[in-house]
């Protein structure tokens, strides 16, 4: 079993809760602020003697405990943009209403002030409930916040309710705070190449811009790489605020996305042009006008009704030759 395969179990194992007595309290450990990682000496190989330390205090086993929603903080570190409107979190919102929380959120004693707590993860639930006035049901484990980082990183991963961007982002906000990219691949569940790319999407999209749009987790790594290529252009960031903007912009992350995007494609795709037809006699003209987003045919008064439909029967056949053409 490699070293990042100990981890990811070790946290995994985290979900699964046994209803042994809960310790009796002691007093919160000092935070080990994110610093760079030589400093703080959170090599891997002291991940993985962490990693061990929480299988061994696992198979003693924990209890589920139910805390006022007002006494956790979220984490340090945001992993998800805030979507409280969204349909996801209705749902939740609704379920939880209707049936009670059913997974227990992971919480710490809060490193900044005596009988508090701070969310490693379940962050929708636990504001699910705070909105409706319940108590949260959390695990309450002491942990560092490498073992909080991990956590939080691998729980959303096995869940596979972030989408790319809010992994993005969640990867740049850690490397921002000073983590080495090997704890940041160990919780994103990642390899050195992907979380590259990650990172330089989160660089090259401003995050105001992307939680104006959304989590958008139809979009994907592909189509986020082109947005960021996009952004890069003159005026993109002036052209991007105009759709974003629109009153009637849908409330759909994901149609929000396409919106951009095209927009973005469009005024890239080439400048206005004009091109000039003459026949060889004289006797008709057209011209061709290209603009950011589309291209029209003009035929001039002086050419026949009927060519112009034999022009308008023939594109099938003219983009059918053209295709072949491509083909080569």
């Amino acid at each position: 079993m490699t070293r990042r395969s100990i981890i990811q179990s070790a946290i995994a194992e985290q979900l699964a809760v046994a209803n042994s007595a809960y310790p009796a309290p002691e007093a919160p450990p000092a935070r080990n602020l994110a610093g760079p990682v030589r400093a703080m000496g959170l090599t891997l190989d002291k991940m993985e003697d962490e990693a061990k330390a929480l299988q061994s205090a696992l198979a003693a086993g924990e209890k589920v405990v139910d805390l006022p929603a007002e006494l956790i903080d979220p984490s340090f570190v945001s992993d998800r943009f805030d979507a409280e409107g969204d349909a996801a979190f209705l749902a939740l919102k609704g379920s939880i209403q209707q049936h009670g929380q059913e997974a227990p959120v992971l919480v710490r004693p809060s490193p900044a002030a005596d009988g508090r707590y701070q969310l490693a993860y379940g962050h929708r639930r636990w504001r699910a409930a705070r909105d409706l006035g319940l108590p949260v049901r959390a695990v309450v484990r002491r942990i560092d916040d490498a073992a909080l980082i991990l956590a939080q990183g691998l729980e959303n991963s096995a869940r596979r309710d972030l989408s790319y961007i809010e992994r993005a982002m969640f990867a740049k906000t850690l490397e921002d705070r000073g983590w080495d990219r090997t704890i940041i691949m160990a919780a994103l569940s990642t390899d050195k190449t992907e979380l590259s790319k990650m990172i330089s999407v989160a660089r090259s999209v401003p995050e105001a811009l992307a939680r104006r749009v959304g989590p958008a987790p139809k979009a994907g790594r592909r189509r986020w790489m082109q947005l960021a290529e996009l952004l890069q252009g003159a005026g993109a960031a002036q052209r991007a605020e105009r759709v974003l903007a629109d009153p009637d912009l849908s409330r759909d992350s994901d149609l929000r996305f396409l919106r951009l995007l095209a927009g973005l494609a469009g005024a890239k795709r080439r400048p206005s042009a004009r091109v000039v037809w003459t026949s060889r006699g004289g006797a008709g003209r057209a011209e061709m006008v290209a603009d950011a987003k589309t291209t029209s045919l003009r035929f001039n008064d002086d050419v026949p009704d009927r060519f112009v439909s034999f022009v308008a029967n023939r594109l099938d056949a003219l983009f059918a030759d053209f295709q072949q053409q491509e083909k080569g």
